[in-house]
């Protein structure tokens, strides 16, 4: 005889496979249901009433035929709850609003004003725009936020472990912030991860290993290997920042160096190319403009002065292809993805940045630009959510009988 707990069990989980398979497959039929799943008719019947009851699944259209009743469709009832995506970054924030299947039902991305400098400032101004968000939508309708954190968290402790431009970021945990505030559930990677993962979604989901690099105010990397993504034992893996590399390495100013700034990306990164172009104007003759302040003027720099582009690749290429270089080595991946301000500097760069690698290693490997730029973080969010969704909706579906 089956004890009442067992049978709990067992109408759990058949209630998971059946939104698992609605979800995945499409609108089916009870019989339908009940064949693929090898669920007894009338068990697959009962569940599918008591879902539809309750608007977890929604009936749809009968099946067109000329003999006997005609089977109606059942279909997963993608907007039963939303969810929210949030990555903050030192400048901007991005957030989108979606429903089950991660379809976007509103999207914002929220510059911070110049006098929004401090993370205390930056969570209270994204605070007030999920406030807005929970009361439009309503509390009871969104049971999850995918947070994106602007800098490196340990997943051990929550906390954010290196912040080298923004130092009082330093210590907090986001993810306790929000639980506290919302009391809804809240998963949490930083923003690097969540780009790698956003790019394996939308632009390389056939790829089963990927290397991601983003080379803006800091240098970092993501790793997808065998479909996922990786992070390490306290969620470092990736973290090619403080690679001992440079291409005439200082082995004394790495061991004395600023711990919260690794010293690859010191080498390398747009502050360093900036510094570079700054250099170069400074020691050249006839030059009008002798100091550049954006990387957007060193770009402009280095897509019209020959000389300074030359002086920037002399800086930079050798480097920038000793870190990507090591991390193909070690990593193996299918194809290496290079997204941020670098890719401003345009094809050219990237050309001469693959000579070098290629150089250096003695296999090839593909190489490219991201198509999704900034896009690659709140695609990732999304993903990291839908994730944890699925992860509830197949094993623990009494989320949904406890909304209803």
């Amino acid at each position: 005889m089956i004890r009442k707990y067992d049978q709990k069990f067992l109408k759990t989980r058949n209630q998971g496979r059946i939104l698992k398979l609605l979800r995945e497959k499409g609108p089916s039929t009870r019989v339908e249901i009940s064949r693929e799943l090898g669920i007894v008719k009338s068990t697959a019947s009962e569940i599918c009433n008591e879902m539809a009851l309750l608007n977890i699944v929604n009936e749809g259209k009968k099946i067109e035929g000329n003999l006997g009743k005609r089977p109606i469709l059942i279909n997963f009832n993608k907007n039963f709850y939303y969810f929210i995506a949030l990555v903050i970054t030192s400048r901007e924030t991005d957030i989108a609003v979606c429903n089950l299947n991660g379809e976007i039902i509103k999207e914002e991305i929220i510059t911070h004003p110049e006098e929004i400098n401090s993370a205390k400032d930056i969570i209270n101004l994204t605070f007030r725009k999920v406030d807005e968000i929970f009361e439009n939508i309503g509390r009871e309708n969104i049971f999850l936020i995918s947070l994106g954190s602007p800098e490196t968290l340990n997943i051990r402790t929550g906390k954010i472990k290196w912040a080298p431009y923004v130092k009082d970021w330093l210590g907090v945990d986001l993810k306790e912030l929000f639980q506290e505030r919302y009391k809804s559930e809240v998963t949490i990677k930083d923003h690097v991860k969540l780009e790698t993962l956003g790019e394996k979604w939308k632009s390389f989901n056939n790829i089963s290993n990927l290397a991601y690099v983003t080379i803006t105010y800091g240098i970092g990397s993501g790793a997808i290997i065998d479909d996922k993504i990786r992070e390490g034992k306290n969620g470092y893996l990736g973290e090619i920042a403080f690679l001992p590399v440079s291409e005439n390495i200082n082995y004394e100013e790495l061991v004395k160096g600023n711990k919260n700034l690794g010293y690859f990306e010191s080498q390398c990164d747009v502050l360093k190319i900036i510094e570079t172009a700054n250099k170069y104007l400074l020691q050249a003759e006839n030059k009008s403009i002798k100091k550049i302040n954006s990387f957007d003027d060193a770009v402009f720099l280095y897509k019209t002065d020959s000389e300074a582009a030359e002086a920037i690749n002399r800086q930079i290429l050798r480097t920038l292809a000793l870190g990507i270089a090591s991390l193909i080595i070690l990593l193996d991946p299918e194809t290496v993805v290079i997204n941020g301000e670098i890719v401003e500097l345009g094809d050219h760069f990237l050309n001469l940045l693959k000579q070098e690698i290629f150089r250096i290693i003695p296999y090839k490997r593909e190489i490219l630009f991201s198509e999704l730029r900034g896009k690659a973080r709140i695609y990732g969010a999304i993903r990291n959510g839908l994730d944890h969704i699925e992860k509830l909706i197949y094993e623990d579906p009494e989320i949904f009988y406890q909304k209803a």
